[in-house]
């Protein structure tokens, strides 16, 4: 499966991610989640040889986010830069459609 950036892919199921909060500062912190079915992502990088996972942008990223990033993370604003979620490349053969 060729997986390149800019593809867009549909969840067939709830799949299992990881949701990757960016910061203004030398860190980065995750949390599994679940992407609920039918919410829509659309991949940021081409993955390099051998990964195992890609990074995602989910189109319904304000919808999403209460539910990707804790409040005491998202309210902290003034270093808090928002998310991305990483999905397993097992994960979008299994359980997305590319559209």
């Amino acid at each position: 499966m060729a997986v390149t950036r800019g593809q867009r892919y549909r969840a067939r199921v709830d799949v299992a991610v990881t949701c990757v909060t960016s910061w203004a500062a030398p860190f980065t912190g995750g949390y599994d989640r679940v992407l609920p079915k039918g919410e829509v992502v659309s991949i940021a990088n081409d993955p390099p040889p051998g990964a195992t996972a890609v990074y995602a942008d989910p189109e319904n990223y304000r919808g999403l986010h209460a539910t990707m990033v804790p409040r005491r993370e998202r309210l902290q604003f003034w270093v808090y830069r928002g998310y991305y979620l990483a999905v397993e490349l097992a994960r979008l053969e299994a359980d997305f459609d590319l559209l």
